[in-house]
């Protein structure tokens, strides 16, 4: 798994994220095909984060560029979605929430060191990204604005 993700820590946290999810009872596994809906879980997982990767370093380039570089429409218009993101994370995610998300998506942190910087579990972590990852996606989708 390092192989796609190139980073061990985060190939953890992928595994981690794969039964964390099997764990919460929504998915059942039959015992015949088991080998194979993991590793087919934790390869797309594995791709999800990659594509989450670009996308924060599109919006990382967006937000140190200087105003005058943002002439192309798209680019101000990410921009504006990347601003709206935040004014959303910071008005409406609870204290843990935005803390939780703004350590691991901001400063890039795995889900580990975000747990030892709060001083909570590994799975209250979890947790609280799942749930912030669900409210910011019910709100952009009831907005009809992709993210």
């Amino acid at each position: 798994m390092p192989t796609l993700l190139f980073d061990e820590a985060e190939s953890k946290d992928v595994v981690s994220d794969v039964f964390a999810s099997l764990l919460s009872g929504s998915t059942i596994v039959r015992a015949d095909n088991a080998k194979a809906f993991l590793l087919a879980s934790v390869h797309h997982r594995c791709l999800n984060v990659l594509q989450h990767k670009q996308v924060k370093e599109r919006f990382a380039c967006l937000l140190t560029e200087d105003a005058d570089t943002l002439i192309s429409d798209n680019l101000v218009e990410e921009q504006m979605q990347m601003e709206e993101l935040m004014s959303y994370v910071r008005d409406n995610l609870s204290l843990m929430e935005h803390n939780v998300f703004r350590l691991r998506y901001l400063k890039e942190m795995t889900c580990q060191e975000v747990a030892g910087a709060l001083n909570v579990s590994r799975q209250t972590v979890h947790t609280h990204l799942k749930q912030t990852v669900e409210k910011i996606r019910k709100y952009f989708n009831s907005n009809s604005k992709a993210i």
